[in-house]
């Protein structure tokens, strides 16, 4: 069931790959959220802190190019079901699941610049303030605390509200 959540937006036409969709569990795995890695490692039935060294990021990525394979018809014509792509689902199993550590490091940072402003709850009031004129008059404080970090951070949005990209 989780393989064919992940695979709803590639499905919509809304992205080529899932771990773009910063909405899914898999995309929100690679960003670092342990909470979405342990269930992944649940839905693959390893253990909860096997992300890594059970190969679960890797398998699990597997898994979504090979089942999520659009379908045509048998002139290979027409699309009959939307996915990824056969050339890119080839191109992932030849790469036993693995993503580049740029682009890791890519989806990781994406939070963060998607967030227009990092740090402490001071700095990002201070950026609020000095940038109120582009912020709704209802809008009472800058500072959204960011939920995924153990540190004390914070940015201008909330991202699972109103993303950039």
């Amino acid at each position: 069931m989780a393989a064919y959540i992940d695979l709803n937006p590639v499905r919509a036409g809304l992205v080529k790959d899932p771990k773009d969709y910063r909405w899914c569990g898999y995309a929100e795995a690679l960003g670092g959220s342990r909470r979405a890695q342990r269930g992944l490692c649940k839905a693959q039935g390893k253990p909860v802190d096997g992300w890594k060294s059970e190969g679960v990021a890797e398998a699990y990525r597997c898994l979504l190019h090979a089942e999520g394979r659009e379908i045509k018809d048998a002139q290979n014509e027409k699309v009959l079901r939307r996915g990824v792509s056969a050339e890119s689902a080839r191109a992932v199993l030849a790469e036993n699941g693995e993503l580049s550590t740029a682009e890791l490091v890519r989806l990781r940072v994406r939070y963060f610049t998607d967030g227009v402003v990092l740090g402490s709850r001071e700095f990002v009031e201070g950026i609020f303030e000095a940038q109120r004129e582009r912020f709704s008059p209802k809008r009472k404080e800058g500072g959204r605390r960011m939920t995924e970090s153990e540190e004390p951070f914070y940015t201008l949005r909330r991202l699972r509200v109103r993303p950039l990209s």
